[in-house]
């Protein structure tokens, strides 16, 4: 047998393995499916973005490309709503079962066995009551709320879960108990785990936490710690009158989010895409030089905040060839250029002390156009953002008030504050 039959008889086998595996994976699917609604229970094969749209913490409330996927719902035998879904993010991807409580209430973390904290938590770690025992990990935003929820009843349904998986990743997020990897492919061990999930919510229910009740948010996409952060999606007005880049065609935007932390001035971001064409030369395969169009494809991350005031243009960037203006501070003139139209102006804006804040956080660059200061973020993300809305904050804030002054306000718009973001 040549070797061109013995390849074309593997390839024949190969197609026919991954159509029979594809039918054996469709009939398995559709037995699951079948299955979960004999129980009384519903199945969605593309949720919207209703399932999520109240959960703000990790892994919900970070990042911008956020897709929920099968959604199983219903409720338990003590009629407390349940929901396991699948959710992905570029941050974590996986199932996450949840029942809902009576109450709003403040995040809280809670880790137990083979887990680890999520990813973007930011809450502070305390301790873990003794009723526990070892291995377990509480964080919270407020160390008397987490004395508070976590009672004795409470403790005891978090043992009794841990005992039937290797590991408890469990959360509050407004009124849902949220908890990783629920058993979602065993239906039959998948309905007792929402019962004790249930259990777990009525145990929180008992406890009086009213003060602790939390206003009902906005039905809307959000982002965990930053309420004020709005996302818009797509927007191609803001092309019209920010620094984007002009040459080539089919401009266009994405992932624009508008927001403020604060009392810091608001801010666009967003993803700026185009394309551009070029003729290029090549030779065929019969030698004869032919010529093609290649497209290619670009895009580059905004990201410009407001001023309440024009202010003159000023540019505080890293290092490079060109060597600005120089500043009385050796080690600040090693690291920063700075360009101003004004000089005056600028040795105004950066005293000694505004050059000691730049040099410790370590901002992206920036520069300041009319009544917008546009950054170079580096990428567009959640992080990125908040990161340059901190340092901004932090910049403005430095910013003599007789300055503010000469440009014709009565004071500073941005009290001092002493935050520092790192990196």
């Amino acid at each position: 047998m040549s070797v061109l039959v013995v390849v074309a008889v593997l390839a024949i086998v190969l197609v026919v393995a991954g159509v029979v595996w594809g039918i054996v994976a469709l009939v398995r699917r559709q037995a699951y499916i079948r299955s979960i609604r004999e129980r009384g229970w519903n199945f969605v094969n593309t949720p919207t973005w209703d399932s999520v749209a109240r959960l703000s913490n990790p892994p919900f409330g970070i990042g911008f490309d956020r897709k929920p996927d099968d959604q199983i719902s219903g409720v338990t035998a003590a009629g407390r709503s349940f929901q396991v879904i699948e959710y992905k993010s570029p941050y974590w991807s996986g199932w996450v079962g949840m029942v809902t409580l009576s109450r709003r209430l403040p995040e809280l973390w809670i880790t137990g066995g083979e887990t680890t904290p999520r990813y973007g938590v930011l809450a502070q770690a305390v301790p873990a009551p003794p009723q526990l025992g070892p291995g377990w990990q509480v964080g919270t935003m407020d160390p008397a709320y987490a004395q508070e929820t976590m009672s004795p009843q409470l403790c005891r349904q978090l043992t009794a879960l841990a005992a039937g998986q290797p590991g408890v990743n469990l959360s509050i997020d407004g009124d849902q108990v949220v908890v990783l990897d629920p058993p979602r492919k065993d239906l039959d061990r998948l309905a007792p785990w929402l019962e004790q999930l249930g259990a777990i919510a009525t145990s929180i229910d008992s406890t009086p936490l009213d003060r602790w009740i939390q206003p009902e948010p906005a039905r809307r996409l959000t982002f965990y710690h930053h309420p004020d952060w709005n996302w818009i999606g797509v927007d191609d007005s803001l092309l019209q009158f920010a620094p984007v880049q002009r040459g080539g065609s089919n401009h266009r935007t994405s992932d624009v989010v508008r927001g403020r932390d604060g009392d810091g001035p608001p801010f666009v971001a967003f993803e700026h895409h185009w394309t551009t064409t070029r003729t290029e030369s090549y030779t065929d395969s019969n030698g004869n030089t032919q010529t093609r169009t290649v497209t290619e494809h670009h895009s580059e991350p905004v990201l410009g905040f407001q001023l309440p005031v024009r202010m003159p243009p000023l540019t505080v960037g890293r290092k490079g060839l060109s060597r600005g203006i120089e500043f009385e501070s050796a080690a600040f003139n090693k690291q920063f250029a700075v360009f101003a139209q004004d000089a005056k102006y600028a040795y105004d804006v950066i005293h000694p002390r505004q050059m000691e804040y730049l040099m410790a956080a370590q901002g992206r660059p920036f520069r300041i156009e009319q009544d917008w200061v546009w950054f170079s973020p580096g990428e567009h993300s959640q992080p990125a953002i908040a990161h340059c809305s901190l340092y901004l904050r932090g910049f403005l804030g430095r910013v003599p008030r007789f300055v503010w002054r000469n440009l014709g306000l009565p004071d500073t718009p941005y009290p001092a504050i002493e935050s520092t973001p790192v990196g």
